[in-house]
């Protein structure tokens, strides 16, 4: 696991050399499962657009997940796809009384 709370997945791909997996506001355990399941798919499908369709085929569509581009860092080979499976929902704030 990376300082931000991110798990960073080897993965030479689409001019990709790494899939960034985050989990805001979810539990260490839960981030863990979930770069588990991208880190299996990812194996099998050798391209940004194959991953994002069957990472869409195995997860529940809420809550969701987003794949973007890192944007490049001025270290040549350091370009990431980032995997960020969406927070979950909060409670509304009850009005005060």
């Amino acid at each position: 696991m990376e300082l931000d709370r991110s798990v960073l997945i080897a993965w030479e791909a689409d001019g990709y050399a790494a899939i960034q997996v985050r989990a805001p506001r979810r539990s260490t355990d839960e981030l863990r499962a979930f770069a588990d399941s991208v880190a299996d798919l990812a194996l099998v499908h050798r391209s940004a657009a194959a991953l994002r369709l069957a990472l869409r085929e195995r997860l529940p569509p809420d809550p969701g997940f987003e794949v973007s581009p890192r944007p490049r860092q001025r270290r040549i080979g350091d370009a990431r796809l980032v995997v960020t499976l969406r927070p979950p929902r909060g409670e509304p704030s009850p009005d005060p009384a």
